[in-house]
């Protein structure tokens, strides 16, 4: 399902088949279990922005189920941030992650570099489990400067609040846009849990 991409380095490998926007700022990729909605914006993230693109969400989405006349059988928010660390040690932030051990009232199931929270929430009439998935990591990033070429360590955060994959989930539209009307909040207040938005 969609996905909300920071920047051009983790743009997804060989979809089956996409379109494209003209300055590939916007992708609908039809890969073989899912299409993804993915949308590069190269600047800080904010809510107005992931509300902005749950609302074409919304409309791509049930648009291609009206089409095809088929219900979704999971449904996502994953954006990937770049984190910037303004001077801080990767230590401090690694420590500041390590110490959230709790989420909407849930204590967490995993943790290593990666943290789930699976949460129960209404989706219509139907309670559902929804994963609240965090996943840190470092990469190398290749800098030109006036001197050169440099290597510099860049820190992402993938985020990702999706339907727990379990064969008796079937949304229908309206399930689909309660989940995107509702996936601002509850990525807000994930994100936050971590960094302030």
């Amino acid at each position: 399902m969609p996905i909300l991409v920071r920047d051009n380095n983790t743009l997804p490998i060989f979809p089956v088949w996409q379109l494209s926007s003209l300055d590939e700022k916007e992708l609908l990729a039809f890969n073989g279990e899912k299409i993804d909605l993915i949308s590069v914006v190269e600047s800080e993230i904010n809510d107005e922005q992931v509300r902005a693109f749950c609302e074409r969400c919304k409309v791509v989405f049930g648009k291609i189920m009206e089409l095809t006349r088929n219900p979704s059988t999971r449904m996502a928010l994953a954006p990937t941030v770049v984190i910037t660390q303004n001077g801080s040690r990767p230590t401090d932030l690694y420590n500041r992650i390590f110490n959230v051990h709790e989420f909407d009232g849930v204590e967490l199931d995993s943790s290593n570099l990666s943290q789930v929270y699976r949460v129960e929430k209404m989706i219509g009439e139907k309670n559902v489990i929804i994963n609240f998935v965090s996943n840190f990591k470092a990469e190398n990033e290749l800098i030109t400067t006036g001197n050169g070429n440099q290597i510099r360590v860049r820190y992402l955060c993938d985020f990702d609040v999706n339907t727990m994959p379990l064969p008796q989930y079937r949304f229908n539209n309206a399930d689909v846009e309660e989940f995107f009307n509702s996936a601002p909040a509850y990525f807000s207040r994930f994100y936050n849990k971590y960094f302030d938005l």
